[in-house]
């Protein structure tokens, strides 16, 4: 089926952005004033990782196993290690984390271009100016800005209904970081939906697969490579970790010793389930299948238990494309709130004040409540096209499916 042509964007608010240069060099300064601080992270993890592949090679490094993380971000590191002699090593940690902020940027600009956005260069600019992203790289040095690229360029595959490329995209992302995890089930709904014969599905895999080879061919076990993502929901025992999600409101609470682990994963994985279900029965066309997408994060990491402070990242990325190629006034307040509740639960982890996790589940609650209500309307076939071909006209007892679409696009859109 031929790809669904864009619809341009007349939003005044899309026409009011800043330029790129004055976006740019506010996002310099903002990365900046981050670059001389260093997280925990930084010197306990990542620091270590980079020393050892200096010491024994980009290529000897992978040998063994040196690191929780999974080996495509690990071959950034091994390609930064060969400036060793030029530049510190948190300088060129925090370099590689600024390189994956430029694709994720260059991701969202391709995104917000199939959308028909006013300003796809200015919305990818503003990427580099989102306090949670600038944090991410310049302070923390993390390689988040890696998997979400991949998800957005997935979430464009999925607008154009390239269903192999859109999976590939998601095996590229797993591959970085099990945090992908978390939109799935938008990518899920729309294969089914979609009815993608089931041998595409394997492209996804095969893909997290292939980019796991070169460290096994380097002498990494494969028991080890494989296991890799079950080993990290063992490292901290709280129920959310400075994660904005309502398990940090509940954690706050005097409940003593109450075990919710089992509670919280079986409301997870029942939301999940029923956004699936849900969505897989509603078709989806351009803009709402970003929306979806977003709402995918949002009542994942909403409701998983062992979440952190940073897997809420995507959805900060996806609140701004959405805002930025919708432009209207209840858009960019998801995308506020989004981004206040992020940066809060950061500040909880920067500043050891769990608290600040609590408040910050307040703004990501409010968003995803904002953003489900017009996507959880009775389901419509949005395409209008498709509602002349099937003769499906109104009458006075019932609404024509044209109408109750305008309304659906209108609530989105």
């Amino acid at each position: 089926m031929a790809p669904v042509l864009p619809v341009p964007s007349t939003a005044p608010a899309a026409r009011a952005l800043p330029p790129v240069a004055v976006t740019l060099a506010l996002a310099a300064l903002l990365h900046t004033a981050f670059w001389r601080l260093v997280g925990a992270d930084m010197t306990a993890y990542l620091v270590p990782w980079f020393d050892h592949i200096v010491a024994t090679g980009p290529i000897a490094a992978f040998a063994t196993p040196f690191s929780n993380y999974a080996p495509p971000y690990l071959y950034c590191l091994a390609l930064a290690s060969l400036f060793a002699g030029w530049l510190p090593a948190i300088t060129l940690i925090k370099l590689v984390s600024v390189a994956g902020t430029g694709a994720l940027a260059l991701a969202i600009g391709h995104l917000l271009r199939r959308l028909g956005a006013a300003s796809p260069a200015r919305g990818a600019a503003l990427v580099f100016l989102l306090p949670s992203v600038a944090i991410n790289a310049s302070l923390l040095g993390q390689c988040d800005a890696f998997w979400a690229a991949a998800c957005v360029m997935a979430v464009t595959a999925a607008i154009d209904r390239r269903h192999a490329t859109m999976l590939a995209w998601c095996g590229v992302a797993f591959a970085f970081k099990l945090q992908a995890v978390l939109v799935a089930p938008i990518f899920l709904a729309l294969l089914i939906q979609r009815r993608v014969p089931i041998r595409l599905w394997l492209v996804a895999p095969l893909t997290t697969i292939a980019l796991m080879l070169p460290a096994a061919a380097a002498g990494w076990p494969i028991a080890d490579l494989a296991t890799v993502y079950l080993r990290q929901g063992t490292y901290f025992a709280d129920l959310s970790r400075n994660a904005p999600n309502i398990w940090s409101i509940v954690q706050m609470l005097p409940i003593g010793d109450t075990p919710l682990l089992g509670l919280a994963l079986a409301m997870a994985i029942g939301a999940t389930a029923a956004f699936t279900a849900r969505f897989s029965a509603q078709p989806l066309h351009g803009r709402t299948v970003l929306a979806a997408a977003l709402l995918a994060m949002l009542v994942t990491a909403g409701l998983l238990p062992k979440m952190h402070d940073r897997y809420f990242f995507l959805a900060d990325i996806l609140a701004l494309a959405l805002a930025v190629s919708a432009g209207d006034r209840r858009s960019w307040l998801i995308a506020a709130l989004v981004q206040t509740g992020s940066v809060l639960a950061l500040f909880a982890y920067v500043s050891g004040i769990a608290g600040f996790a609590a408040i910050a589940a307040v703004p990501m609650l409010v968003a995803t409540w904002r953003l489900a209500r017009p996507l959880l309307q009775p389901a419509a076939n949005d395409n209008p096209l498709l509602a002349r071909v099937a003769g499906m006209t109104s009458s006075p007892e019932k609404p024509s499916l044209m109408l109750s679409t305008a309304r659906f696009a209108a609530k989105v859109d």
